[in-house]
């Protein structure tokens, strides 16, 4: 079985990939993701855009180990032909167990996390959760600065922490499930609309985050982002996708100038126009 190399570079690497879901109540089966072809190196911040439907969240969700996972059988991705590499783990064969260790050391925030928190645990006990299930064995008092200044980073005051998912707003939650995904210090992070829910208020203390996130640790990162603020100041390379398909890829300062693909000139346009209009909590 082969182990998860956390210094993997390229960390990333796609090729030919074709992705589906299984037919559903009387629906039928459906490919996601077309004959998908890039690579992330180790240390690089790349962005993932496109919009809705265009495949971007069945691809993370995938490459982040978590397309066998969901509960319901309609969810589960299906890997059609080609195949992707991910610390070195080659996905099509990776087995349950394989998963496991690879999960352990890739971070994952989906666009439903803040909605799924445990609402039986404070937001002390969500944070320490990812590492007590996986260890006893941890420096409390150093872990605790750690979320102490998590916390100052993104706007939360530390009274939050005695306080339980209900008692917090839509952004609030979502400022907690960053932080969670970010405790097992991956070295791979995959991040779906992180800004979702997030005022404009709040949004650059997320941004700030996980520019601390990066500094700290290297951490190779792919974000599925609308949000132009946080493709601006944390991204150097893009991907966009549409349909399926990969359409451009790029520079991120040049990827938006490209006259010749009318589907990026749009995307370009609508994140600059739609920049910090979402309604939020």
């Amino acid at each position: 079985m082969i182990e998860p190399n956390g210094s993997a570079d390229p960390a990333v690497l796609v090729s030919d990939l074709t992705l589906g879901y299984p037919a559903h109540a009387g629906g039928v089966a459906h490919n996601a993701v077309e004959g998908v072809g890039f690579e992330v190196r180790r240390g690089e911040v790349r962005a993932l855009l496109g919009e809705s439907g265009s495949g971007k969240s069945t691809l993370v969700r995938f490459l982040a180990g978590q397309g066998a996972t969901a509960g319901d059988r309609s969810a589960r991705i299906r890997v059609h032909s080609g195949d992707a590499n991910v610390l070195g783990v080659p996905m099509r064969r990776a087995g349950k167990r394989q998963l496991t260790r690879l999960t352990a050391r890739v971070g994952y925030l989906g666009q439903t996390s803040s909605a799924t928190l445990p609402p039986d645990l404070n937001v002390g006990d969500i944070l320490m959760q990812p590492i007590t299930e996986r260890s006893r064995r941890f420096d409390r008092a150093q872990l605790g600065e750690q979320i102490a200044e998590m916390m100052d980073l993104v706007g939360l005051s530390l009274s939050k922490l005695q306080e339980f998912p209900y008692e917090l707003s839509k952004g609030q939650r979502q400022r907690v499930a960053i932080i969670r995904s970010l405790m097992l210090a991956p070295s791979l992070y995959f991040a779906d609309e992180p800004t979702l829910g997030v005022d404009a208020l709040g949004r650059p203390g997320i941004i700030e985050l996980f520019r601390w996130y990066r500094e700290r640790s290297g951490a190779t990162m792919v974000l599925v982002s609308h949000d132009i603020a946080m493709l601006e100041a944390l991204v150097e390379q893009v991907l966009v996708m549409q349909q399926g398909r990969l359409v451009g890829a790029g520079d991120i300062n040049e990827i938006f100038r490209q006259v010749d693909h009318s589907y990026v000139q749009q995307l370009a346009r609508a994140l600059r126009a739609t920049a910090y209009d979402e309604i939020a909590e």
